[in-house]
């Protein structure tokens, strides 16, 4: 019978409680020792060692013998073992997703690249993800029966609408709790979905900007959007809606724009809005990425419009930077692939708009993570839910990390 086997009686909520605080403690080298575990919490040797059994049974730690010089008994030094699980992360924009199998400290053990045509509809995409997740599965050697959670990032509900109306499309399906019931048939794990730009704020932030106090993540893809991340936590708002960069209005043309009004920062500077400027003077462009690449190459239309976008952009952010004074402000997306360019265009609309007091110690900057940092912000989101101590009692006493459904369902 094996370790966990033979624990099985013992699973009572009473008993697991505190497994997930001393991994907590372990994970953040805070405490290590079967004696330092117990001095940190409080508790005696006895409940450690019975908590440090759970973990073991689970794969979470492993131990090493550390010896102390020669004098007294050998110590046991716990570590945790992140390969004890996998995530699953993704990061669905609205004409490519990026994907990723991670361990539990984030880790990418296998990343691809998943082309998405709206037009197949929600289930299309779902089909898509799913079986790219379960090909990354394989190609990592992972064991597909130890998904800890799947976590994906999304474009902004009414981003997403607005675009597929544009496209002719409906909105029927692409409701988020239609992903959830999916996913969660389909991999028996928690599933968190949150903004994508929500998770590319809070990978960037966590990785390059730590000690940031008001850190500002903008998407320039092909709409805009931005999120707003207040002492390491992701600001939602009310209505869940803080970061609607895309439908500030700015002095541009009063172009029409999906949300129904006009004059808004995603009708004149998005990717969409540049490829049907340079569709209007005559190219044949179909995705933004043309129009960086001309850009790069010199042709004058596509500097132009880079140039006018970063400029409503930066005017934009003027706002923002006026009313958070943020530390910094990381942009992502097909637009900043065209950096020295666009960020000309963004510092001429910024400064000028923007109190100098405010705006001469601002950092502007390109995302660091590069096309991955939507499914490390994914993969952050799951593990941080999944080894919270409550929520890891509950799976050892559950003996899966399956969700544990709730009283009537």
């Amino acid at each position: 019978m094996t370790q966990a086997g033979r624990i099985d009686a013992a699973r009572s909520p009473g008993v697991v409680e505190g497994a997930g605080e001393i991994l907590q403690l372990i994970r953040a080298d805070r405490a290590r020792t079967t004696s330092g575990l117990a001095t940190t919490m409080g508790v005696a040797r006895s409940t450690v060692i019975q908590r440090l059994d759970f973990l073991t049974a689970h794969d979470l730690i492993a131990s090493e013998t550390v010896t102390n010089g020669g004098r007294g008994r050998p110590a046991a030094r716990y570590a945790f073992n992140p390969r004890s699980a996998i995530v699953l992360a993704a990061h669905v924009g609205l004409t490519g997703c990026r994907l990723a199998v991670t361990d539990l400290d984030g880790e990418v053990l296998a990343e691809g690249f998943l082309d998405v045509d709206l037009a197949t509809g929600a289930d299309g995409l779902l089909t898509g993800l799913q079986d790219s997740f379960d090909r990354l599965v394989v190609e990592a050697g992972a064991d597909p029966g130890r998904v800890a959670g799947v976590g994906v990032g999304v474009p902004r509900g009414v981003e997403l609408l607005g675009y597929l109306r544009s496209l002719g499309l409906s909105g029927k399906d692409w409701d988020r709790s239609h992903f959830h019931r999916s996913l969660l048939a389909r991999y028996g794990a928690p599933v968190f979905i949150d903004t994508d730009v929500n998770l590319l704020a809070l990978a960037e932030r966590r990785k390059s900007w730590p000690d940031a106090e008001v850190f500002v993540c903008a998407k320039l893809g092909t709409l805009i959007d931005a999120a707003l991340v207040v002492n390491g936590v992701p600001v939602r708002g009310a209505s869940r809606l803080a970061g609607e960069l895309g439908h500030v209005k700015v002095s541009g043309p009063p172009e029409p724009c999906t949300c129904g009004s006009v004059g808004c920062l995603d009708a004149v500077a998005s990717g969409s809005a540049l490829v049907r400027q340079l569709t209007a003077a005559g190219f044949d462009v179909h995705h933004v990425s043309q129009v960086v690449q001309w850009a790069g190459d010199g042709v004058p239309e596509a500097v132009r419009a880079l140039r006018e976008a970063g400029r409503y952009i930066g005017e934009a952010l003027s706002a923002v930077v006026n009313l958070l004074n943020p530390d910094a402000i990381a942009v992502w997306g097909y637009l900043a692939e065209a950096e020295a360019l666009l960020f000309s265009g963004i510092r001429e609309g910024l400064y000028s708009g923007a109190l100098p007091g405010s705006s001469e110690p601002l950092t502007l900057v390109s995302a660091s993570l590069g096309d991955l940092a939507g499914v490390h912000g994914a993969a952050m989101l799951v593990i941080d839910e999944v080894l919270a101590p409550a929520s890891l009692d509950r799976m050892i006493v559950a003996g899966s990390w399956a969700p544990v459904p709730s009283a009537g369902t």
